[in-house]
């Protein structure tokens, strides 16, 4: 259990806590989420297996951390303002554009959450609370939209549509082209909520 005697607010600890963040990304995308002990963490970082649990319990402790982190920078992505445009469109495309290019540069360690989901269920709740944050992101302004879509379910769908192809393309390697991919997927997600009209119309 991570020593609660220790201040942890001090400019050190706070440089100390952060090359342990940084070591465990090192070795969770090196050796994936499984093959990771703490004593891995603690070698990576040049530190004793003490001075790891004055910061973290564990290391689900420390991916949790390294987790929280992730999903606060994809939902910042798909939510960011784009600059100078003013259409729907435009707004919904540069959503789709900036969470892909965030979860390209963030794939390892999202692949890493994959495998902890798959045999933690304290990691498959964080997983099923950061998909619920999108979808009621999804889900206010498919409300907004009388586009005949159930807003919940049009909500999983679309948001689902978008992470899966990004899971696909920077996990799988799908050979994909990202520029293609992020008009395609604006498309849909266009002409599923009545942003742009079906083709052939």
């Amino acid at each position: 259990m991570a020593r609660a005697d220790v201040p942890k607010n001090t400019p050190k600890s706070k440089r100390r806590q952060a090359e342990l963040l940084a070591a465990a990304q090192r070795v969770f995308e090196r050796e994936g989420y499984f093959d990771t002990r703490v004593a891995d963490i603690a070698a990576e970082a040049g530190v004793s297996h003490g001075t790891f649990y004055t910061y973290f319990d564990s290391k689900d402790d420390v991916l949790h951390a390294l987790v929280d982190g992730i999903s606060d920078e994809l939902f910042a992505a798909a939510s960011a303002p784009p600059d100078e445009r003013t259409s729907a469109l435009d707004v919904l495309e540069h959503g789709i554009r900036t969470f892909m290019q965030v979860y390209r540069e963030r794939a390892d360690m999202l692949r890493v959450l994959d495998q902890a989901t798959a045999s933690s269920e304290a990691f498959l709740a964080i997983r099923t609370g950061i998909r619920n944050r999108f979808r009621d992101r999804v889900e206010r302004v498919l409300r907004s939209h009388d586009v005949g879509l159930d807003p919940v379910h049009g909500a999983y769908a679309l948001g689902g549509m978008v992470e899966d192809f990004a899971r696909g393309a920077y996990q799988f390697g799908l050979d994909v082209d990202e520029d293609v991919a992020i008009t395609t997927l604006t498309l849909i997600w266009a002409r599923a909520v009545g942003l742009a009209p079906p083709p052939n119309s």
